[in-house]
This record gives C-alpha cells, structure tokens and sequence, in this order.
C-alpha cells in the first residue's frame, strides 16, 4: 500500500453521516457549558463538520497540549486544525463544571505558576488566546505546610522562602543554600533533557550524552538528593511538602521534576480569571479564526495508516454511536503516550516500544471531594491560599490511601474574582487498584458498594480537615467525590493517570517519550511530550507545534513579540 500525498489526504476528509451547519463553538460557549454542567445532564449541543471541510491536521484531545498545538499551528501558520474531544465540554484537564447552579469547580487546574507578565509562560498563553485569558494573582502568601506540630507559609518572594526555612533549620543553612541552586540546575537539565527532540536527529546523539552527564543532578530520585545533603526528617519532608504537584514520593520521584515545580512556584501563583473553563473558551475562537473546528463527543477508536503513515482516524460519535472518519496530513495525540501507543495505533503495526511502555511504571491518580459552601472562607481567616495537610513527615506513608494522612485544600472560590459562591476542594493521591473492581460498572451507575466507598472517603477526607480547621466543616452545603474511576471515564486515561507518564528517573532513558513517534505524520503532545501540569503540558505543545511546522524558533519569537497596545486587556494581578 502507498501513503497519501499531502493534497490526497486533503481531499479524502470523509464522514457517516448527514451534517447539519452549526455556528462555531466559541459563538455557543454559555449555551454549551449551562448544559453540559448541569448534575441530571451529560449532553451538550456539538459542532459539526461540513461534508466540503478540509483540514490541515487532527488533534486527538482538547486537553491543554492539544489546543495550544492547535492554536499555534492555526495563528503562526495559517492551518485549519480539526480538534476532537470525546468529553462533552472541552479544556481536558482545564474544565470546569457546576452543581446546584451556583457552585463552580475546575477539576484538574488549581493553580499555575510563572504567570508573571513578560514570562514566556505568560506569552505563550497570550499568544494561544490571543490575549483574551485574563489571570488572577494569588495572594503573597500562596501555601501552608500544614504537620502535626508546625505549619510552615511559603511568600511568592523566593529570598524569604529560603530565609525562613534558614531559621528554621539554622543547623542546615548550607545546605538550605545549596538545595535553592541545585534545583534551578536540575530543572533546567529536567527541561534540556526534553527538548533535545527539536535538534536534527543526527545531533540528538551527540547532544543527548552530553546532557545526560549535566544532568546527573536531575536523574537522582529526589530522596536520594535530600538523604546525601540534609540530616533533619522534618526538613526533608518540608522541602517536597509540594509532591502532590506530580504525584510522587520522595522515593519515587527524579529530583529533577521536583525542581521543576519548586522552580515553577518561587514567584508565586496565579488563577485563570473565569476559571479553568476560561482557558479552552480563550484558545478556542483562535483556533477557529483559521479555519479550524472543535468538536465534542467524539471518541478516537482508532489512529489510520497506510503503510507506515498516519493518515486519518476513525471516530465514535458519542451522540448517536455512529462511526466517522477524517483524514489529514498530519495527526496530533494528546491523548498520552500509552493510549496512543498501545490503544490507537492498531496492533499490528509492528511497534518495538510497546512491551516497555506496558510494563513501565504506572502513574498515580487521585480523589477529589468538592465542596459548596454556605458561607465566606474569607470569615475564617482563609485568603486563597492553598494547604498541604500531613499527618506525618513519612511521604511515602501518604500514599496507601484510607485513613488518609495526606490532603491538599483548595478554595477556588477565592482564587476566581467573577464567582459569587464558595467553594472548595480536597484532594488526595489513590491508588486506582482499590477501585478498579467496579471499572466495567458505568458511570452514575455504579453498585452501592462503590457508593459506600465513596462516603467512607468522604467521611476521612473531612476528618483530616476538621482536625485543624473544624469551622471549616461547620459550612458545608454540598459535597460530592470523584475516584480514579471518574478520572479514567471522562480522561480516558490508563488506569485515572492524571499525570501522565510517571516522572521516575528512569523515564529519562525512554526514547517514546516525546513529540516525535515512529510513525510519519503521526506526533504526541501535552504531558508525555514535555512535562506535566497545565505549563508542562502546554509546553509540549509549543514543542509539537515547533516541530510540525519546522519553525520552532520563529513560533517563539512571534510568541515574545511585544504586545500591540490596542491589544491590551486590563490586567487582575
């Protein structure tokens, strides 16, 4: 069999099914999400795709990574991207929904560092949105450690942070001093590391051995680093009192994803004003201003070759379950490493990679109890700020689930200046295996054992909060959990993995970790082609996009750009 040229492939774009014209997404957003948010409600209106559209490229995901290689693609080049969601809102992790009609909750986005203006962070969500996500700062004081016999607040102002940890420990100021540059050094060896796939493949050899010997301090397992320099347990716990962040313990983790978000939050943390919700709702109408299309309920099945290149996919219309086909010249997962490796690439197109990524360590998930609340946490004493709950100073302990030791609260509520109501989240890290019994129930639809289940988490999540904050309880007018079951429905994600790919030192010796795959036209983004969180993941966009096009130093220098002054929008900082 041949593979399609560019212009064939245009031509093939084909469906099952009558259309019908609907107006672009952006234009139906308020209509879309009132629906699709409501408790006693799953569907959505959808946009549809014109029997005579042609498109440039298919995303598979409207995940932060898939819409930021979109966006890019569609404004620094012109190109008509075809996004497809399976969810019935888009945004993956960066959605939101409501409850009650008043209580509003993101369920992966609570906060984002390196938000600062100027920051190239900052200018790439600009760019993507076309200015239109606005962010919130969040207060100067951002986070508390919270342990059994101290709390411990971290300032957006990295010099304090090191000086209070100094006085606290003042026996390991040296140390403390030397942990402050060693993660700026392992970060940046973490991040080198990553993008060495932007290198001409002859290069990459050459340059890969150079980097693995400077980056010796971000293969470490973050244990390991802190056991070779700091003699104090509760120091030790102190300094990855963050691990939540990415998903795991000192013992597990590389020191140099450790320091990427250590490195991530020293200035401190914003919140996307609007919510999560707003940052598809932003990037978005950017995309369709080239030509391009959203759609939601839409299921990939399965990622078409010809030989040994991508050129389609075929889809489940969610809807209706009817099947539907598209091709294009080039394909875009962001629907993560595995699932695209071992789920939606057929299985027999021979792929070396397959058993290692089978039997590669498997990421971690999450519980999250959302709570609508009756009143201000501002009453309380609460200002935005997050909380790190510990029972111990054992981190490893924290991930054996019930009865919890581990809890992160959020409040949404105070982050967001448009919300009217309050609310707030508690999280903690699950291990899937003790719900996975109830995996081929349905969602909503699950026995009451798994409800049971999810009363008896609740009931611990609370109990580990009203410890140190009872009044907290008193307020409650709401409550409802997700498990690692909901993560996996709505995500599609192997076994709830809402960090991707694990970030274990040995995910740096992985060669299907990144943009590029085996398959011609065929490309990864979000988490598993950079790093993880929303940054990390929109980064792996940049790279995916930098790497289709050919032209990842023009992308970045359209991306800092000064800003026309017409295009300014005030600013919540």
């Amino acid at each position: 069999m041949r593979g399609l040229s560019g212009v064939e492939a245009l031509e093939r774009v084909r469906v099952s099914e009558e259309r019908t014209f609907t107006p672009p997404l952006s234009e139906r957003w308020d209509q879309m999400l009132t629906t699709s948010t409501r408790e006693d409600k799953v569907d959505s209106i959808n946009t549809e795709v014109g029997d005579m559209d042609n498109f440039d490229g298919i995303v598979i995901g409207s995940g932060i990574g898939g819409l930021t290689t979109a966006a890019i693609l569609a404004r620094y080049q012109g190109k008509r991207i075809l996004v497809l969601e399976q969810h019935f809102t888009p945004g993956g992790f960066t959605h939101g929904f409501e409850r009650q009609g008043k209580f509003h909750w993101d369920v992966g986005l609570h906060y984002v560092g390196g938000m600062a203006p100027g920051r190239t962070e900052r200018r790439v969500f600009d760019y993507i949105s076309n200015d239109r996500l606005q962010w919130q700062k969040m207060p100067s004081l951002f986070e508390k450690f919270i342990y059994p016999d101290f709390s411990f607040a971290v300032y957006d102002d990295p010099d304090r942070y090191r000086e209070d940890l100094s006085k606290l420990f003042p026996q390991e100021k040296r140390a403390i001093y030397r942990y402050f540059r060693d993660v700026q050094w392992a970060a940046l060896g973490f991040g080198a590391t990553m993008m060495l796939e932007l290198l001409p493949p002859w290069l990459q050899t050459i340059a890969r051995s150079g980097v693995r010997i400077f980056n010796r301090l971000a293969r470490l397992s973050t244990k390991t680093y802190l056991d070779r320099h700091f003699r104090d347990d509760k120091l030790k716990a102190l300094l990855t009192s963050q691990w939540g962040d990415y998903g795991l313990p000192p013992s597990q983790s590389c020191f140099g994803v450790h320091s990427l978000i250590v490195t991530h939050y020293l200035g401190g943390a914003w919140y996307p004003v609007g919510g999560g919700k707003a940052i598809a709702q932003s990037i978005v109408p950017t995309i369709e201003a080239a030509g391009g299309k959203v759609i939601t309920q839409r299921r990939v099945q399965q990622i078409l070759l010809e030989g040994d290149r991508a050129v389609g996919v075929i889809v489940e219309n969610c809807r209706n379950g009817t099947t539907e086909t598209y091709y294009a010249p080039v394909i875009v997962s962001n629907a993560g490493a595995y699932n695209t490796y071992i789920n939606l690439i057929p299985p027999d197109y021979p792929l070396s990679c397959r058993s290692a990524i089978k039997d590669f360590a498997k990421g971690s998930s999450m519980v999250t109890l959302y709570l609508g609340l009756k009143g201000n946490p501002q009453n309380l004493g609460f200002r935005g700020e997050n909380h790190w709950i510990y029972s111990g100073y054992d981190h490893d302990q924290c991930m054996a689930g019930i009865p919890f030791q581990f809890a992160y609260l959020s409040f949404p509520s105070l982050k967001d200046p448009l919300v009217q109501h309050h609310t707030a989240e508690v999280i903690s890290h699950f291990d899937y295996d003790q719900v996975a019994q109830w995996q081929e129930q349905t969602w909503r639809h699950r026995d009451q054992d798994y409800l049971a289940l999810k009363q008896k988490i609740t009931a611990d999540l609370l109990r580990l909060v009203g410890q140190h904050y009872p009044s907290l309880v008193d307020i409650i007018a709401y409550t409802e959990l997700s498990t690692p079951l909901t993560v996996a429905h709505f995500d599609n994600s192997d076994r709830g993995a809402v960090y991707g790919i694990p970030c274990i030192p040995e995910r740096f010796d992985q060669q299907w970790i990144g943009s590029r795959t085996p398959i011609k036209n065929l490309y990864l983004t979000g988490t598993d082609a950079m790093s993880l969180g929303v940054v990390g993941a929109m980064m792996g966009g940049v790279k995916t996009a930098g790497i289709i096009s050919g032209k990842f130093m023009g992308i970045m220098q359209a991306i800092h750009q000064p800003q026309s002054k017409s295009r300014l929008r005030p600013q919540y900082v």
